[in-house]
């Protein structure tokens, strides 16, 4: 990828290793890689730096929680150790199951998603924003802490992918992007996942809390909300303490979908801005067989 050769291989005694970690909750390595540049040439730890941060944020982002590449070494000519890095990486313990957008049995969706992640990282334009929104995505995709927070920092993600979409692409001005009498959040919502054809629909099977939500709100006041003014509905609700969280609660399970529906919509944006096309895991769907993945809607 990208003029990089990447080997990357499993330790033969991976299992009994890692049936320890999902027991213990501690750390070990896993797997070995060996980085060369596709032509043979030598390289610098300096160059190869962009690609060892786009290996922790890409593969983080796609299983839904912070693994490392720990403990580079770089090896000379002559074979010996020349340049090493003991730096403590942000890594998460052990999981059994993904909870990100990646079906780990599929390699080939893998080298996809890295082909196009990894140029992205050696730009220093592109990489700085996406480094943000990539860790705004991670932080929302995983299911650890209060649920609340990972609602707010997808809001975050979202806000992010949509200033970038919809202002530094020229589509609004600064002036209109602020004026939320006009461009209310859901409104700039809907428009960038339209422009990605990603359904705006609730599906009652794998949401019913927040089909509850919607049905509720075209009795009381004949309104027709969809997903994305659903989400904004519910994340206002939380950051304003007023009546309208007492309604939020009333509904069993209204945050959690509203979660599930905030990091579906944040992974899409980033993967789409990446050029990824193909195979991923709906995030908004907790109901199915295990390993079940659907085409991205823009393929």
């Amino acid at each position: 990828m990208d003029g990089w050769k990447i080997h990357l291989d499993v330790r033969p005694d991976h299992k009994e290793i890692w049936d320890e970690l999902l027991k213990t909750r501690l750390y070990a390595m896993t797997h070995t890689m060996q980085i060369s540049r596709a032509d043979g040439q030598q390289f610098t730890a300096a160059e190869a730096r962009h690609l060892l941060v786009a290996l922790h944020f890409g593969m983080s982002f796609c299983l839904g929680r912070w693994v490392a590449p720990l403990l580079p070494v770089g090896i000379g000519a002559d074979g010996a150790v020349v340049w090493e890095e003991w730096a403590a990486l942000h890594c998460d313990p052990a999981k059994s199951l993904s909870s990100g957008w990646w079906q780990p049995w599929d390699p080939e969706a893998l080298a996809r998603f890295m082909d196009g992640l990894v140029p992205a990282f050696s730009d220093p334009v592109k990489a700085e924003p996406l480094r943000l929104q990539i860790s705004y995505a991670i932080t929302a995709i995983r299911d650890q802490g209060f649920v609340e927070q990972r609602v707010m920092i997808g809001a975050a993600g979202l806000e992010h992918a949509m200033w970038q979409r919809l202002v530094l692409a020229g589509v609004l001005t600064r002036r209109e992007y602020k004026n939320t009498r006009v461009w209310k959040a859901h409104i700039k919502l809907r428009k960038v996942l339209e422009g990605i054809n990603v359904s705006l629909d609730i599906d009652k099977t794998q949401l019913p809390a927040m089909a509850r939500f919607i049905d509720e709100a075209l009795q009381r006041s004949g309104e027709q909300l969809d997903g994305p003014e659903a989400v904004a509905r519910i994340r206002n609700s939380l950051v304003h303490p007023e009546e309208a969280q007492k309604n939020t609660y009333e509904i069993p399970g209204l945050v959690t979908e509203a979660w599930l529906l905030t990091r579906h919509y944040l992974s899409l944006l980033v993967l789409e801005s990446l050029g990824y096309r193909g195979p991923h895991q709906n995030l908004a769907r907790i109901r199915g067989w295990a390993g079940e993945t659907e085409e991205t809607p823009w393929s």
